[in-house]
């Protein structure tokens, strides 16, 4: 059991079986991830890394929290907006970028853009789902990173770490 930081209270935060609860006291969000997986906070950003499959496993799939304040940026910024930006930028640094899948829905409460892509680094291939939802004049980026071989190995457990994200407002 850990002590969670939620709307200014300390609760008691009850991981399911099999997970631990990782929260950034910074940001106030906290997140649900596998036992056997590494969780690493730098900067503005919290990392969540599987185990390697083997000794000859170069890469280990992971999730990654990137929460970026907005409140200097001049203007309204839409979520749509941000998005798009982040897809250009994605686009000048990877190499053989293709969108897969682009969506909005409904989650947390806000309207977010989830997306998947695929991209060469290294001359290896791999693929992303990425969340992406504004609070106020703060975003919020949830990155499922995995080579394109075990993205779908990987991904339940991914994707059930990123729903377990929970903000405080």
């Amino acid at each position: 059991m850990q002590a969670l930081l939620w709307m200014g209270f300390v609760t008691q935060g009850i991981a399911a079986e099999g997970m631990k609860t990782h929260t950034n006291r910074y940001f106030l969000y906290s997140v649900d991830y596998p036992e056997t997986w590494r969780a690493k906070d730098v900067g503005k950003v919290s990392a969540f890394y599987s185990p390697r499959e083997s000794e000859s496993d170069k890469f280990s799939e992971n999730v990654q929290i990137v929460v970026e304040d907005l409140s200097k940026v001049p203007g309204d910024v839409s979520l749509v907006d941000y998005h798009r930006k982040g897809v250009a930028s994605a686009q000048k640094f990877l190499t053989d970028f293709k969108a897969l899948e682009e969506v909005t829905i409904q989650w947390l409460g806000r309207d977010t853009i989830v997306m998947k892509y695929s991209a060469t680094m290294h001359g290896q291939s791999f693929m992303f789902k990425d969340y992406k939802f504004l609070i106020d004049r703060t975003a919020h980026v949830l990155t499922y990173s995995a080579t394109a071989a075990d993205f779908d190995t990987y991904l339940p457990t991914a994707d059930r770490l990123i729903r377990s994200l929970r903000v405080s407002p």
